[in-house]
């Protein structure tokens, strides 16, 4: 081999070396950072790592979304084992909402446009996991695992391993998948809207709007020290409180009964 052709051999392989890296360290991307609190892991993740179905779409991110508005989602979700004696359930119960919804509003408010939040919830039945978007205004709650137990997709459930599916309630529906057969429906995602049209009972009765109110701030508002109440600022929120009372009474969510018990107890929080 004469020194001309030693050159180029080398040149060759060098080349060959380069795109080997190149590509090795494009394919590795960074490690995921995580989040976790107790029983909740969050995460989030690169839009590009999903599969085609969710790359294609236009993520409208991040998400301006309330606490208020996080708990009722949590609340409103349900499901239904598909076995001979199975039965309908929440997805999550009062203590993971209560332990879950300020941490994951504000991951919401903070997400990049090209990531998707993915969560872990340990329950005493095992993990329930999924991921949370936005796409066309409309909030994307999209499960993998339920108390432990994986969903398996198929035109028709109950068969080919498919144990559980979700059940769409008002202003909820399935994403489809349109296909050559048809519309694929996939009955681990639903699609709701942001405001929900029903707040959730459940929430009312227990009282965990309340609490989750007063664990976490709007994150919709930068983050500052807290003022010194003023007489102005006092009877803001104060007539803000009293307004969504009224909106409960006039939705019968709550009866006229327990609407002065609550003003009451208003009014005594705002001498």
């Amino acid at each position: 081999m004469n020194h001309k052709t030693k050159i180029n051999y080398f040149s060759h392989v060098g080349v060959v070396c380069f795109f080997l890296c190149s590509t090795l360290f494009i394919g590795c991307s960074a490690p995921e950072k995580s989040f976790k609190k107790e029983r909740l892991t969050l995460v989030y993740r690169q839009q590009s790592l999903f599969n085609t179905e969710i790359k294609k779409l236009r993520l409208e991110h991040p998400i301006k979304i309330s606490a208020e508005q996080t708990t009722n989602h949590l609340l409103s979700l349900h499901y239904e084992e598909l076995s001979l004696l199975g039965k309908k359930k929440y997805v999550f119960s009062s203590n993971d909402v209560l332990e879950i919804a300020s941490l994951i509003t504000k991951a919401l408010n903070r997400i990049k446009s090209n990531k998707i939040l993915h969560y872990e919830v340990e329950t005493p039945s095992g993990k329930t996991t999924g991921t949370i978007f936005r796409v066309k205004g409309d909030i994307n709650w999209r499960f993998e695992t339920i108390n432990g137990i994986n969903f398996s997709n198929t035109g028709f459930p109950g068969f080919k391993g498919s144990s559980w599916q979700l059940l769409p309630k008002n202003g909820q529906h399935f994403h489809k998948e349109h296909t050559v057969l048809g519309n694929d429906q996939k009955r681990n995602w639903i699609i709701a809207n942001l405001d929900l049209p029903v707040q959730s009972r459940r929430g009312l009765k227990l009282g965990l709007l309340k609490k989750i109110l007063k664990k976490s701030p709007d994150p919709q508002s930068p983050k500052q020290k807290l003022p010194t109440s003023s007489p102005s600022s006092e009877k803001g929120e104060f007539e803000k409180r009293l307004q969504f009372l009224k909106n409960l009474r006039d939705k019968k969510l709550i009866d006229d009964d327990e609407y002065k018990s609550k003003k009451k107890e208003l009014l005594s929080q705002f001498p």
